[in-house]
């Protein structure tokens, strides 16, 4: 059984993980959240339609491991690694998905680009600090038909210009968004999707 975003997982670990680990320099010693946005939320829609997808979150944070407020600004590397595939029908032990990044014009808004080495799957962006927040607004067009997923993922080992030592991971899931999920499952018959995808995967039919 292979969740359909594990490889995305795997990737956003490692592209957002640029700061060496050196002498006296911490692990992760923060953990916060943050939530992504994407609308309109129709299951679908056409080609050269768009869909954006949004991040806003501040730099004042909870630390979840010790449930005090954080002043985080400043950071380097925050950003998100996203996936995309096509969803040519799949069963229980296999995904049945191709990668898709090419299908996709994108349109960035807020934020910057960054490359990875799955340009074919993965694109990779990071967020703007502006005043008190981090922004990311990323416009998403399909250029052809078909059924396909994206997957932005978390950040983790996130550091700031002031201490590249001290590492902060970043579990940022959808919220207040349809993603629409039964698409996936009708792809994938007697699969469940696994709690990551549930968080991480936007689905939609493009036609």
């Amino acid at each position: 059984m292979k969740p359909l975003f594990y490889c995305s997982v795997i990737c956003c670990l490692s592209i957002f993980a640029s700061c060496k680990k050196r002498f006296n320099c911490k692990e992760t010693i923060y953990s916060f959240e943050g939530y992504y946005k994407a609308y309109p939320d129709m299951d679908s829609l056409r080609i050269n339609d768009t869909i954006w997808l949004e991040a806003n979150i501040p730099t004042q944070l909870k630390n979840l491991i010790t449930n005090q407020e954080v002043s985080y600004v400043g950071a380097v590397n925050l950003g998100t690694a996203i996936s995309y595939l096509e969803l040519i029908g799949g069963s229980f032990s296999d995904p049945g998905s191709i990668p898709a990044a090419n299908s996709f014009e994108n349109i960035l808004n807020k934020g910057s680009a960054s490359q990875t080495d799955k340009q074919d799957q993965i694109r990779a962006f990071l967020f703007k600090e502006e005043g008190p927040m981090y922004f990311f607004k990323l416009g998403i067009v399909p250029k052809r038909k078909g059924l396909f997923a994206i997957g932005p993922g978390n950040a983790a080992n996130v550091y700031t210009r002031s201490n590249k030592c001290d590492k902060a991971g970043f579990n940022l899931t959808f919220k207040d968004t349809d993603q629409h999920l039964y698409l996936y499952e009708q792809s994938r018959p007697g699969y469940t999707p696994s709690g990551y995808e549930q968080t991480h995967v936007y689905t939609f039919k493009v036609y």
